[in-house]
């Protein structure tokens, strides 16, 4: 395993080192030179020095004044949280030498001051991420039978556990489940899915959060006012906010603007040191998205690009942007699901966009799909009204199941004359005499009523046919699967995992359509089962392929024989 991480003279590692306390100021130990990254400098040394993490505080404090200390911990959170930074300041407590009545170490000791300069024998912080195989957990193992050289306990610090192999996991496993009484473990990580439940249930585990933007705001003002300098509240605010819950995350943004900026730090300027679009522009450009103008949506792009905008920054801004809006417009249904369709698209684009260097593409594609939006059945109610009742309702035949899966062309020759000659067939007798199964009774759209399943599976084939050329590959690939309300299940067959991917980033388009064909609101969920995909039609399932000739043949003949005709039955089973 590494070595611990400290200073390279002998003295440094010298036990009489411990008793030789730093130069303090009011009885307590300087801070870090004014040298280094910010976030360095500032990092938290004492248990009242954490922020948002009250809770863990609280439980670890405790368990130092009651000498009721874990032999291994857990500490999970995103990045930034807090989680090297508690593990020092545990280590700290376990070994300082003038620990305070409420559990605070005093970090003005030797041993608190060694742990502090990174030079204490005994507090051991490794990277797992580097040091993941099985021969760095054996010798960690061996490492850890031995007595500590200079602190009371020996504490090891694995960073980013979840980085260790299978086996190294497995070698660890006894001796973090019972180590010697002089060892602590504490284990941080950013995944702990990737922590075995073994590793877990053997430990205390902590769950770091989030900070809130106005925690983070409150220190970086308090470390500008310690750096002698100005800020205004909306910088401050702008920089929590990138931040995302991370305080290191701002603190390095912080540090930056600092370096780009001599006086006092303003919102325009963190904007210009971290590459942020105005935020005129990025309204102005979901204007656009709302109103359907592509030429004005792909020229506020071009302008962003042309001002050296960053696309992938673009994206997360306008992301931010349309997600706010959305729960603004929680009580205007139609703008919500606008906003939620191009949502998706700017998530599309800040996400896997950004990272496979096609974020610009995704926002002109989101320009041109907006204004195709406009056009779908839906986007006018009335319209699409009319459009319906100008069709006419389908005539669909009642689905066949299990043994009785049969065409209807053949199932109504069981009715003909059984003098019907094979070679001469008789004329198609009329509708009305023809015996027929009832159907399920059809829903217009705007009369108020919803649709059954059985009739969303008859007519799925023209929801698929008045689809845009968008959506209607990915609506051939699924079948209705369940109806709870308005909410439809559309189910994929299994091992199609990207195309239900794509029809759930296109939702709302598919929601707006069925709404135009049956009326009401709709909301879609997709779902993987074992579907087996049928025919939509019966053509579809007697010659699939318009090539193939003799297939063709076969249909023409058993509709002369029988007298049937073609109606459209989709299935799902």
């Amino acid at each position: 395993m590494p070595s611990p991480r400290r200073g390279a003279s002998s003295e440094d590692a010298h036990p009489s080192a411990l008793s030789a306390a730093p130069m303090t100021v009011d009885g307590r130990a300087t801070r870090s030179p004014d040298r280094g990254a910010l976030y360095r400098r500032w990092r938290a040394q004492r248990f009242a020095e954490l922020i948002g993490q009250e809770p863990i505080v609280t439980t670890l404090r405790q368990s130092v004044i009651t000498d009721r200390l874990a032999h291994a911990y857990l500490f999970i959170g995103p990045r930034g949280t807090g989680k090297t930074s508690t593990a020092r300041i545990l280590a700290k407590a376990i070994n300082c030498l003038a620990r305070t009545d409420d559990g605070e170490p005093c970090d003005a000791c030797g041993a608190c001051v060694a742990i502090r300069e990174g030079r204490a024998l005994d507090v051991i912080e490794i990277d797992a991420a580097s040091h993941g195989l099985v021969e760095d957990a054996r010798d960690l193992v061996m490492r850890a039978l031995t007595a500590p050289s200079e602190l009371r306990k020996r504490v090891y610090i694995i960073d980013e556990v979840h980085m260790l192999s299978t086996h190294a996991f497995n070698a660890l496993l006894k001796l973090v489940e019972e180590p010697p009484d002089h060892v602590v473990f504490i284990l941080a990580t950013t995944d702990t899915h990737k922590v075995p439940a073994t590793i877990i249930s053997r430990t205390q585990r902590f769950d770091f959060r989030r900070l809130a933007d106005d925690l983070i705001a409150g220190k970086l003002a308090r470390i500008v006012a310690a750096e002698g300098r100005d800020a205004e509240p909306a910088a401050l605010a702008l920089v929590a906010r990138l931040a995302e819950g991370g305080m290191r995350d701002a603190e390095s943004i912080l540090d930056q603007v600092m370096s780009y900026t001599p006086g006092a730090i303003s919102a325009d300027a963190v904007r210009e040191t971290v590459g942020l679009a105005e935020e005129e522009a990025i309204d102005a450009l979901i204007d656009a998205y709302l109103a359907g103008d592509t030429a004005l949506a792909l020229g506020r792009i071009d302008e962003l690009v042309a001002a050296g905008r960053d696309v992938a920054q673009v994206a997360g801004q306008a992301q931010d942007v349309a997600r706010r809006r959305l729960l603004a417009s929680a009580r205007e249904p139609l703008r919500a699901r606008r906003l939620a369709a191009i949502l998706r698209s700017l998530s599309e684009a800040a996400g896997s966009g950004a990272r496979e260097g096609r974020a610009r593409l995704i926002l002109e594609l989101l320009s041109v799909e907006s204004a195709a939006a406009d056009a779908l059945p839906g986007a006018d109610a009335a319209a699409a009204t009319a459009v319906v009742a100008a069709d006419g309702p389908a005539r669909p035949a009642p689905p066949t199941r299990g043994v009785n899966r049969i065409p209807v062309a053949i199932e109504r020759a069981t009715d003909a004359p059984a003098a019907r000659a094979i070679s001469e067939p008789a004329p198609r007798e009329p509708r009305a005499a023809s015996p027929e199964p009832p159907s399920p009774p059809m829903s217009p759209a705007g009369d108020g009523s919803r649709p059954s399943l059985e009739e969303l599976r008859i007519r799925w084939a023209e929801v698929v046919d008045r689809g845009t050329p968008v959506i209607k590959p990915l609506l051939r690939e699924c079948r209705p699967f369940a109806l709870d309300g308005a909410r439809l299940k559309l189910a994929f067959p299994e091992g199609r995992e990207f195309m239900r991917e794509r029809i759930s980033s296109r939702a709302a388009a598919i929601e707006q359509l069925l709404g135009a064909i049956f009326g009401q609101s709709w909301a879609i969920e997709c779902v993987a089962t074992n579907v087996e995909l049928e025919p939509l039609t019966l053509a579809a399932a007697v010659a699939p392929d318009p090539a193939d000739a003799n297939g063709r043949a076969l249909l023409e003949g058993v509709l002369k024989i029988t007298g049937g005709e073609l109606v459209d039955t989709p299935e799902v089973r």
